[in-house]
């Protein structure tokens, strides 16, 4: 896999503190960030939206339980 060096502004607090999970795990600060990146983008783009709005919607008395909501939420849409 190739690799390419970036530059960005991250917030000095977060930065500390990913320097100093890094340390604990005694691994490259560049390795940590990518397994995070990794994670991120692993979840699946708008879950927590999907899930706020459910709530919202499920608030105002939805035609739908829940439950129901929650499933169809689950399954693959390209399945």
């Amino acid at each position: 896999m190739a690799k390419k060096k970036v530059g960005t502004i991250i917030d000095d607090e977060v930065l500390a503190g990913a320097k100093q999970r890094a340390a604990l795990e005694r691994r490259a600060l560049s390795g940590l960030i990518e397994d995070a990146l990794n994670g991120y983008l692993g979840r699946g783009p708008g879950r927590e939206d999907a899930l706020r709005a459910l709530a919202k919607f499920s608030s105002h008395g939805g035609l739908l339980p829940p439950e129901e909501i929650d499933e169809i939420l689950e399954e693959d849409p390209l399945a």
